[in-house]
């Protein structure tokens, strides 16, 4: 787990799967925040809605390197802030993470009053954060100096947002008023939209070059993957490309190896291999310009980001009964 956060219709978070287990990760996480939410909604004397998370299917995008994992971690920290809901991101209301946690002091969780039951579920849970291997290895495993540039593009990003936000922001004593029932008075997104599968932090020549391949690739992928099913399901002998998950654990269908000029569906960095490598090759890095070009990317965005991320509550002061909330989630690999 590298970063999570609520922004009250959805939660952002990042993570590397040691196992090819993501769906099972967010299938555990929705349905028993699903159903905790309900338990906790019945128990204030709301009306449980049964259904908490929409119909959609999860967003889960790949972070091919360290500026697209530091870009985006900025992003799901400021999304908040984006959205005029409040004015830092750790004003959020429920948000405790701090980046300090990456040096490995655990997150203590103290179980809920409803829901959980205490004969079977411990008092206190440990949640542990790491930080992204690619960025790891981009600042050769300086813990401290990628806490203290983490720090530093997020200050200077709420500053871009401060300045091209031209509406209130709401704060959190009024967000936390918002009946658990009021949508946004528009969602955010209208449908249609491109929906990206990657993210690429690199720019210029080399982000360009690298981009048309992992775009070739993932357009290669759907062409073999809708072939390979249609002979599946034909009963004749096939092999599905390399990434494909649903068809190999619930059906058990052939997988293909990743091939070696794979780039999303290439099998990426965990921890421990990050600090193998390191260890197996040390040498003098030079300085990273990853958040220099984070810093840069996200002032020529910062006017399109207000724009989009805004949320505006109909009646959010006086917790008038909307219609029935469903929370959009938005995971990122």
């Amino acid at each position: 787990m590298h970063h999570t956060i609520l922004n009250v219709t959805h939660h952002h978070t990042s993570v590397t799967t040691a196992e090819a287990n993501l769906p099972q990760f967010t299938e555990y996480l929705h349905r028993e925040a699903s159903k905790a939410l309900n338990v906790l909604l019945a128990a204030r004397r709301y009306e449980a809605p049964g259904q908490i998370f929409e119909d959609r299917q999860t967003h889960q995008m790949r972070l091919l390197d360290a500026p697209a994992c530091m870009s985006h971690i900025l992003y799901e920290r400021l999304n908040g802030v984006a959205a005029g809901l409040v004015a830092r991101p750790e004003d959020m209301p429920g948000c405790r993470f701090d980046f300090a946690l990456w040096r490995g002091e655990p997150l203590v969780i103290k179980r809920p009053p409803v829901y959980f039951n205490p004969k079977t579920t411990e008092a206190e849970r440990e949640l542990r954060f790491e930080v992204d291997p690619l960025t790891f290895v981009e600042f050769g495993g300086d813990i401290d100096a990628i806490i203290h540039h983490f720090r530093r593009v997020e200050r200077l990003g709420v500053q871009a947002i401060r300045r091209e936000r031209s509406f209130p922001v709401l704060g959190a004593k009024r967000l936390r008023r918002v009946h658990p029932y009021n949508e946004p008075r528009k969602h955010r997104e209208l449908g249609r939209e491109v929906i990206p599968t990657f993210k690429l932090g690199a720019r210029g020549v080399t982000g360009r070059v690298a981009r048309a391949r992992a775009c070739r690739e993932v357009t290669a992928f759907r062409v073999a993957h809708a072939d390979a099913r249609r002979m599946y399901r034909a009963d004749e002998a096939t092999t599905f490309p390399a990434g494909t998950y649903k068809m190999r654990v619930e059906h058990g269908a052939d997988v293909a190896a990743s091939g070696s000029n794979a780039i999303v569906t290439a099998p990426g960095l965990t921890l421990d291999e990050a600090n193998a490598l390191l260890s197996s090759s040390p040498s003098d890095r030079a300085v990273s310009t990853a958040p220099e070009k984070v810093v840069d990317a996200f002032r020529e965005e910062a006017v399109r980001v207000v724009a989009e991320d805004r949320i505006v509550f109909g009646d959010a002061y006086e917790g008038t009964v909307g219609s029935k909330a469903f929370f959009s989630s938005r995971g990122s690999s």
